[in-house]
């Protein structure tokens, strides 16, 4: 069944691919089925239904971004299910490694030059505005329905419990925002290539119209704890110093994104709903717990 998919894909893109390509499967993921064509483009073909939605932020934000060349390009897609089962995208193989495999190997100034390259992607990406919606509300309801998890876990003290209902209050005062932009929303260096001192972005399915600082929140994160979104493979070349200049890096070529009111409250109070999803899906880990009240107390003072 899946060959008999993608000989479909490649005879419909036969322009595409010539008439006798080479095809290569590729084992990675456990949501998309991904094949290597020609060496020049990848098929990703969405076999678990229940991924359609993140798929389709894909294919969206590929059509919302097809001038940025920080980014694969796209070639094509289909979501109407008519010829194959399945929705399937169409899009550069991008050469190089992930900037996890190479940091550690790159002088200061290199470092600084991709991070240059970075904020020119996401200043792109971050372009395509989208309306404004109640995201206090939106953030509030996230943290109401993990608290009450944990509550039923019995994870926090009555002290404990305290400091986070303390924190909850002060959600109104500092998550205000009406400059809704659309963000790649994934930002940690498995998901940044590079080859030849040139990068590229990949893995747009999280993508989300949301305010402009969200989008570092996992870069944030990744700075301060980068050996936590490393693969396995790249766990071991992970120093945290290495990482200390990104934010003021980060303010010299995208200021716009760190000179924002309450920056640091904000990222705080989106490391409470971080941590505290991974606390109750994983409650046996205490430094999860000390994640959660370490920025509960930043944003309660």
């Amino acid at each position: 069944m899946k060959n008999k998919i993608i000989n479909t894909i490649l005879k419909q893109n036969i322009t595409l691919f010539g008439s006798n390509p080479k095809v290569e499967k590729i084992n990675v993921g456990f949501t998309n089925t991904i094949y290597n064509v020609n060496d020049l483009y990848i098929v990703k073909i969405c076999t678990n239904s229940s991924n359609e939605k993140n798929f389709q932020k894909e294919i969206d934000f590929y059509e919302a971004n097809e001038d940025n060349r920080l980014i694969p390009k796209r070639y094509a897609s289909n979501t109407d299910k008519k010829d194959i089962p399945y929705f399937y995208e169409i899009i550069e193989k991008i050469d190089g490694v992930s900037l996890y495999h190479v940091w550690h190997t790159f002088n200061e100034e290199q470092r600084e030059e991709v991070i240059k390259q970075l904020c020119m992607a996401i200043k792109s990406i971050h372009r395509n505005t989208g309306e404004s919606y109640d995201w206090t509300k939106k953030v509030k309801n996230q943290f109401v329905s993990l608290y009450e998890k944990a509550k039923e876990l019995n994870l926090f003290s009555e002290k404990e419990q305290k400091l986070l209902a303390d924190a909850y209050t002060k959600f109104e005062k500092y998550l205000a925002s009406n400059d809704f932009v659309l963000i790649h929303n994934d930002l940690h260096f498995d998901n940044i290539f590079i080859n030849n001192g040139k990068i590229k972005l990949i893995d747009f399915e999280r993508s989300i119209y949301a305010p402009r600082d969200f989008e570092l929140d996992i870069l944030y994160k990744k700075i301060r704890k980068p050996w936590k979104f490393a693969s396995e493979e790249t766990e071991k070349y992970v120093d945290a110093g290495h990482y200390s200049n990104i934010m003021s890096q980060i303010e010299k070529y995208y200021p716009e994104l760190v000179n924002i009111p309450n920056l640091y409250l904000r990222l705080a109070i989106y490391d409470i709903v971080y941590f505290l999803k991974h606390l109750v899906q994983y409650p046996e880990i205490e430094e999860l717990k000390n994640d959660v009240l370490s920025a509960a107390k930043k944003v309660s003072h």
